[in-house]
This record gives structure tokens, C-alpha cells and sequence, in this order.
């Protein structure tokens, strides 16, 4: 049974951005196959040697801005220019940027020693919950002062024109990466994964846009947006937030700056929620993978093991890692070759 109960938000609070140095800019054309194409499936030949990673840039119509994002072209990308490869959009935390997946989160070191052959889109989503936000955003004033929840990224980088982060993120960063590099541009060579933040990014978007993305991942993320209690988890004694929760002041300042981006309308949270999207999941609809450390900071895991506990109920098979760990990149940077992995095997193969 689940209980509606008028609490306060949790305050969430997540890992901040590391600097990186630049890499090569992107190379190869692209060779986009339109929908319906004929893959060949064959046996695929993985050069020896590491893939490498590079800078990208895209004029975001969604934002009213540029943007950064890092890209790792695996082994071969440079040698073999008939081959296309599937794509794996790996989203950050609160705080964080383009950056941390590679600077902290050895996500390059990952992908050499599976020998990776898909490419990994890193985009910089500020503290966007890589949602639309309900609220409509003052750039100018946004200028004027430092980012609230990172240390390094600069107020240029950070303020946008439009707070709209789903387009940005499955309209014009997916078209220009179709554009740019040699993808499956298809549903079935598409996945999204990301950490704390970006785990709910990746979740919540998959599943509101089930047309473009075959799998998804969230290390340690937001996985049940509305999860109030209890904490430990315990089955069957869930607590949710109400209408009144969301309405309430209390909570801090990143309790505010979710409030900012879903509103106070109940409905609009669940529309976002994981948890709640997940209840028109049917098994096959959608590949899921699913960590969280046991020691979990945030107490993330107790809503990743009330997801875990639905879709158990809906009977959507998806993979389940509760292990130790805190809600750091230690235990991100251990769990991020099983979600590559898990990739490999859900996403259509480079071909040929």
C-alpha cells in the first residue's frame, strides 16, 4: 500500500564539476541512415588502440545558447569511415558539467577496456534536471552572479535564454549529433544513462520519449522524484509527497530550484517521475539498468529500490545493482563499466 502524506521536501544535494583540459576537435563525416534502413549485422572488427575523447559545441534553439559537450570516438572511429556506431548520451549531476565524466568519472578508461565501439555524448545540462521548466528564466539577471551549485563553471557557460533542457536535449542535440558524427540514427542504436541528476535525466527522458532511446541508465539517481519516506526503504509503507509538499517553502535551496523547474502542479511532477512514468512501462518497452550504494549520502537508494520494487511488480525485467557505496564518483567511477556494458548489449551493434 502507498500513502499520501503532506511532508517537506528532502533537500537533494549532488557532486560538483571538475576543470578538463581540451582534446582534438571532432573528426569524420557523418553517414546518417534515415529510419527503416537496412543495418548489416555481422561480426564487428575492434581495432586495437584507445578511442579518444574531443571537444563539440551546438547553437542550441532550445536554450537561445551555445553549449559544450564532450564526445569519446571509440577505436576506429578515424580509420573506418563506412562504420556507424550506436550513440550513449551520458548525463551529469547537480553541479557538474561536460567534464565530469571523463575528469572524475574515468568513463574513458571504461570504454578502452571494454573496448568500446559506440560513441559517448557527454552534454554540459547545467542544474536542469535536463527538464522544461515551468518557470521562465531571467538570463540577464542569471549574469550577474556565480552558478548556486558549482565551484568552477563561469556564469556565461551556466545562464541560458530558455530553460527548455528536454528539447535541448532530445531535439537539437540529438539532431546535431546525427549530423555531425557517423550514428545509427535510430531508436535502437540510442541510449541515455547518467549520475544523481542526470540518472533522473536519463530515466525521465527515456520514458517520455520512448520513440528515441532503446536503454536507459541512472547511477544513483533521482529514480522516484516524489519518494518522501521511509527511510530505510520498507515495502509497502511508501510515502509520497502531496500537493502540499510542493507548495511549501521548506526545503532549501535546491528544494527550490526543483520547485522552480516542476512547478507546484502535482500532475507536472509526474509527469517527470520515473516512478510514475514507470507504471506504463510493459516488459520489452524499454531496457533499464538501475545502482545505487547502500550508504547513499542522499538516501537516493531507498527511491531506487521503490523503482526497483515496481517494476518487479509490472514485471519489466531490467538489471539491479545495491552494493556499497556513497553517492560519490568513487562508486560511480566502479559501476560505469557495467553500464557501458549493459549498453553493448541492448543497443544495435557498429555496423559494419
Amino acid at each position: 500500500m502507498i500513502r499520501v502524506h503532506a511532508v517537506s521536501l528532502v533537500a537533494l544535494a549532488f557532486a560538483a564539476a571538475c576543470g578538463g583540459s581540451p582534446a582534438p576537435a571532432p573528426a569524420g563525416s557523418p553517414a546518417t541512415p534515415t529510419a527503416g534502413s537496412d543495418l548489416t549485422v555481422a561480426p564487428v572488427v575492434v581495432p586495437d588502440g584507445p578511442g579518444r575523447v574531443a571537444d563539440g559545441s551546438l547553437a542550441s534553439a532550445a536554450l537561445g545558447v551555445t553549449k559544450r559537450y564532450k564526445v569519446w570516438l571509440p577505436a576506429g572511429y578515424d580509420t573506418l569511415p563506412a562504420r556507424r556506431y550506436p550513440v550513449v548520451y551520458m548525463l551529469h549531476g547537480l553541479g557538474g558539467d561536460e567534464t565530469n565524466w571523463v575528469e572524475s568519472g574515468r568513463l574513458d578508461a571504461a570504454a578502452d577496456a571494454l573496448r568500446l565501439q559506440a560513441i559517448v555524448v557527454m552534454p554540459d545540462g547545467d542544474d536542469s534536471f535536463y527538464a522544461n521548466a515551468a518557470t521562465a528564466v531571467d538570463r540577464d539577471a542569471c549574469l550577474g552572479r556565480r552558478p548556486p551549485f558549482s565551484r568552477d563553471q563561469q556564469a556565461e557557460d551556466y545562464c541560458v535564454a530558455t530553460a527548455t533542457y528536454d528539447d535541448y536535449i532530445t531535439k537539437d542535440l540529438i539532431a546535431h549529433v546525427d549530423a555531425t558524427y557517423r550514428t545509427i540514427a535510430l531508436r535502437r542504436g540510442r541510449g541515455i544513462g547518467g549520475l544523481s541528476m542526470g540518472g533522473f535525466g536519463a530515466l525521465q527522458l527515456a520514458m517520455r520519449h520512448p520513440e528515441l532511446y532503446a536503454a536507459s541508465a541512472s547511477h544513483s539517481g533521482v529514480d522516484a522524484l516524489l519518494y518522501a519516506g521511509p527511510h530505510p526503504y520498507v515495502a509497502g509503507q511508501v510515502v509520497l509527497h502531496d500537493q502540499a509538499a510542493l507548495r511549501s517553502r521548506v526545503g532549501g535551496p535546491i528544494a527550490d530550484l526543483v520547485r522552480t523547474i516542476f512547478g507546484t502542479d502535482a500532475a507536472n511532477w509526474r509527469g517527470h517521475d520515473p516512478a510514475s512514468l514507470a507504471g506504463g512501462l510493459k516488459d520489452g518497452d524499454l531496457a533499464l539498468y538501475l545502482d545505487a550504494g547502500s550508504e547513499d549520502e542522499l538516501l537516493l537508494h531507498d527511491g531506487a529500490q521503490y523503482l526497483h520494487d515496481l517494476l518487479l511488480e509490472r514485471g519489466v525485467h531490467h538489471e539491479w545493482y545495491l552494493g556499497p557505496g556513497g553517492h560519490t564518483f568513487a562508486f560511480w567511477a566502479q559501476r560505469i563499466d557495467d553500464s557501458l556494458a549493459f549498453f553493448t548489449r541492448e543497443l544495435a551493434p557498429a555496423s559494419p
